[in-house]
């Protein structure tokens, strides 16, 4: 079991027969027997349950165990993180949107979160722009899509950041156009519970920039050709309002989060992490050009203010000096900032 991939080695501390304590918290530990007489004693089960006369192990990763029961494919995962997989399904508005588009379980049993999924025994589809925008779209249409959050998502980049001790900060703003989405784990269109890490660090349910999905999957850049302009205009994409470069930071600082639960060595992020300050200091220049702006403001309203006491005899040299410095400041933080696509 220790050297099984879905097992926390990384920050494990101890372990009984229900729970499992780590340095991120404790959470319940459900290890099968798997028999036909475990299977068969399993309550608490929803959807079509399948009756089942043998199941053969395919494989092991993150999500858990994967089996072969003959007509369809069972992922049983120890160490439930949630229900975020089962409710697409157990929803029945969630499952009319979505069913056309994500390989959804048609069964299951919780116990303290999905413990048992029954799939298709047909590979999902792979992901592709137009697949996940098809997601996307079909969960706007739905009324699952859900206004800005920045306060969440900031939040939930503090906590995460304080408990890996990066000795990275990193908070943005972000445009009102940029929309959450429920939190769907996929391999291929198919959605998975979400990663132990993540249920670990973070235990609200959360909705996640939209954005963040197509980023984290590689297919923004064609992704949007089959989504609205407004989610993916320049305001929601620059670095300055938490655009691609601050969603690539979340997803690193995640990668990251999994790299030490699971006790494997990300060379790349970690390079990625030591750059991060690079980045900010970019901000930082930005930021500084922008101060003109608000010092434009007022030297204007003072050369109003003096003109009407009747203390300027040319006011219009006050006029043009801070107008021109308001030009200039905007200029400069427009020009300053890097094209988010360098971000990718």
């Amino acid at each position: 079991m220790e050297d099984s991939p879905w097992w926390p080695k990384g920050i494990v501390q101890s372990y009984d027969d229900s729970s499992i304590s780590t340095s991120w918290g404790t959470t319940s530990l459900h290890i099968p027997e798997f028999t036909l007489e475990w299977w068969n004693s399993l309550d608490g089960t929803w959807g079509d349950w399948p009756t089942v006369e043998n199941f053969e192990k395919i494989t092991e990763n993150k999500s858990g165990i994967w089996f072969d029961i003959g007509d369809y494919k069972a992922l049983v995962v120890p160490i439930p993180t949630g229900k975020n997989t089962s409710r697409l399904s157990r929803n029945p508005q969630l499952k009319s949107a979505l069913q056309s588009h994500l390989q959804l379980p048609i069964a299951g049993c919780d116990k303290d979160g999905d413990h048992v999924l029954i799939y298709p025994k047909e590979d999902a589809v792979k992901i592709t722009a137009k697949s996940l925008a098809g997601l996307h779209l079909a969960l706007i249409d739905g009324g699952w899509s859900t206004p800005n959050d920045e306060y969440g998502w900031n939040a939930r980049l503090k906590k995460v950041e304080d408990t890996l001790k990066t000795r990275t900060l990193w908070r943005a703003p972000h445009s009102h156009n940029t929309i959450g989405i429920p939190r769907i784990e996929l391999d291929g269109m198919m959605p998975v519970p979400i990663s132990l890490s993540d249920a670990l660090l973070w235990g609200d349910d959360t909705n996640l920039p939209m954005i963040r999905q197509a980023i984290q999957h590689n297919v923004l850049l064609k992704w949007r050709e089959f989504v609205p302009s407004k989610y993916w205009g320049e305001d929601v994409m620059r670095m300055a309002t938490g655009g691609v470069a601050h969603l690539k930071y979340d997803l690193n600082l995640l990668a990251k989060a999994e790299a030490v639960s699971f006790d494997f060595e990300v060379p790349e992020i970690d390079e990625y992490m030591r750059g991060v300050d690079r980045i900010q200091a970019k901000l930082g220049n930005m930021r500084l050009m922008k101060m003109g702006i608000p010092l434009a403001i007022f030297g204007l309203l003072g050369t109003y203010w003096l003109d009407r006491a009747g203390e300027f005899s040319n006011s219009s040299l006050g006029y043009w000096t801070f107008g021109l410095i308001w030009v200039a400041s905007s200029a400069l933080y427009y020009f300053s900032e890097p094209d988010w696509r360098q971000a990718l």
